[in-house]
């Protein structure tokens, strides 16, 4: 198989620590699938509403619980508007701040129950042939608390991915994830920053696989209001690389089960502000880049290592690790594990495979009393009127 990433850079990928999978019981008799939520009828007919929070005449978000549990206690925040808004850039300032105040909010839950918080999303709307990273269109976050007993499974389990099939780790660690923390490295401005602070790319593992950023204040970072505006800027920068790289160096466009093709191109000539090295590194990686030519559903073991996704798509996981708190942002290209499928825990990368046996009766009232919980504490939180009364 060609390298899709210089000799060096392939070595530090090999040796990001990831587990393959750590299973998640799911609800007695469901089947998992993708509903696309089109409607707000939709969202009440696939989920448990807990609580549906408008924001404007077409701008809301939902507090549901999720059918398909990527873990036992856990949340999920879906964007509920009468119009259809796929990423947090498409929503307006006060959903953001609505949003950091119900992350921080569950992460001071998680606390009181012990467990180990971790907020996930994806972006990758237009990708509607093969799996996306984004199966359902609408934003929402999850909102996860891992148990002791998870943690501790992972760090039993955790082996470096150079143990893993080229298959198993391109869907897990793939190769985008460490180009894109390269070019994140770049076009991210520290100084244009308001609330995160980039850690240096490649002076970690997860900074390796990832591009990281420090909440200085840990949870209680994402209840800052200019929180939000650090999230869009990141998302313009990249969307500006991608298209720029797009214009330069491919031919064609994307639609059902059709992608561009890479063409001849000068490297020198992709209009972004690039450091030497990680502009040798995009050119390596789209030269050795041979994607296939599919016309219609395959197995998923090959089109997550074979066929890219139809644009521009990223993965946004919010841990802890070391006694801090980062916010790590995934680029995809062929792996269809978003926010949810992938979970950062403890530094490791885990992958999370569901519908693993069923949810006991009593598992089933232990996550039912948590979310209810979480419903009374966000009540009495400070800034709770910021999260169920955004537009005053």
């Amino acid at each position: 198989m060609t390298r899709l990433l210089p000799s060096a850079l392939e070595g530090r990928r090999m040796d990001v620590r990831v587990v393959d999978s750590l299973a998640a019981k799911g609800y007695p008799g469901y089947v998992n699938g993708v509903q696309r939520m089109g409607t707000v009828n939709d969202v009440y007919g696939w989920t448990k509403v807990h609580a549906h929070i408008n924001i404007s005449a077409d701008e809301a978000y939902a507090l549901t619980d999720k059918r398909s549990p990527h873990a036992l206690y856990e949340l999920m925040l879906m964007s509920a508007g009468t119009t259809h808004r796929p990423g947090l850039h498409d929503h307006s300032p006060e959903f953001g701040k609505a949003l950091g105040v119900v992350a921080a909010c569950f992460a001071e839950h998680c606390r009181a129950y012990e467990l180990s918080p971790v907020v996930s999303w994806s972006y990758d709307p237009r990708t509607l042939d093969r799996e996306s990273i984004q199966g359902e269109k609408r934003f929402h976050a999850h909102l996860v608390g891992r148990t002791r007993k998870d943690r501790a499974e992972v760090a039993e389990r955790a082996v470096r991915a150079g143990e893993l099939s080229a298959v198993r780790s391109r869907r897990i660690v793939e190769e985008a994830s460490v180009l894109g923390a390269l070019l994140s490295a770049d076009v991210v401005d520290r100084d244009a920053l308001r609330v995160l602070q980039p850690v240096p790319v490649l002076s970690t593992p997860t900074a390796t696989a990832t591009a990281q950023f420090l909440l200085p204040q840990g949870w209680q970072t994402l209840s800052d209001p200019e929180l939000y505006a650090d999230l869009v800027y990141i998302h313009r920068k990249l969307r500006r690389v991608y298209d720029e790289v797009m214009r330069t160096c491919t031919t064609g466009t994307s639609g059902q089960w059709r992608r561009p093709a890479i063409r001849d191109f000068d490297a020198e000539g992709i209009d972004v502000p690039l450091r030497a090295a990680t502009r040798a590194t995009l050119a390596h990686y789209l030269r050795a880049l041979r994607p296939e030519i599919l016309s219609g559903p395959v197995a998923r073991s090959r089109t997550t290592h074979v066929y890219p996704l139809a644009d521009l798509a990223y993965a946004v996981t919010i841990a802890e690790q070391e006694g801090h708190v980062y916010l790590h942002l995934r680029t995809n290209v062929f792996s269809d594990l978003g926010g949810a499928g992938i979970s950062i825990i403890d530094g490791v990368i885990v992958k999370t495979k569901k519908g693993v046996g069923d949810m006991r009766v009593d598992e089933i009232a232990a996550r039912s009393a948590f979310q209810v919980d979480f419903l009374h504490r966000l009540h009495h939180h400070p800034l709770a009127a910021r999260a169920l009364f955004p537009r005053l």
